[in-house]
């Protein structure tokens, strides 16, 4: 049997809109008082940190109030630790030089399974996991 990999298809009505929407203030939110219960901070202390009302703090944590991305930065920095928000992102699979000349590159090799973040400058192609490719390129 083959295993055939589903590809991301970007969701296309309002019930999908509106599930994912509300899959992620859940996880958001409960992820929230899970870590407020496990560092045993109540949410009267997040809103002295946040100088909030506490009410403001339930309405938020219960997902009746939106949480705009600063709210959110906002709450995690006074908890102490850094947001991380996570966007699928496709790499660019590495070029094969066809000439000795810097810059110079050709077809993209498709069968190359190892694909690396480039940086893309004018005719130069920066490979920004190498750390001795930004001394040459600088």
């Amino acid at each position: 049997m083959m295993n055939i990999e589903k590809k991301y298809e970007p969701l296309g009505d309002a019930e999908d809109r509106a599930f994912a929407r509300e899959d992620l203030v859940y996880n958001v939110t409960e992820d929230l008082l899970v870590f407020l219960e496990d560092n045993n901070i109540s949410k009267k202390e997040l809103a002295r940190r946040l100088g909030k009302s506490k009410s403001y703090i339930t309405q938020v944590l219960s997902g009746s109030r939106n949480m705009t991305l600063g709210s959110f930065s906002d709450i995690c920095f006074s908890l102490g630790f850094k947001p991380e928000i996570k966007i699928p992102v496709h790499e660019e699979p590495i070029a094969e030089k066809t000439a000795n000349t810097w810059g110079t590159f050709g077809k993209i090799n498709n069968t190359e399974k190892t694909k690396k973040k480039l940086i893309k400058h004018e005719s130069n192609v920066i490979d920004r996991t190498n750390p001795e490719h930004w001394v040459k390129a600088a």
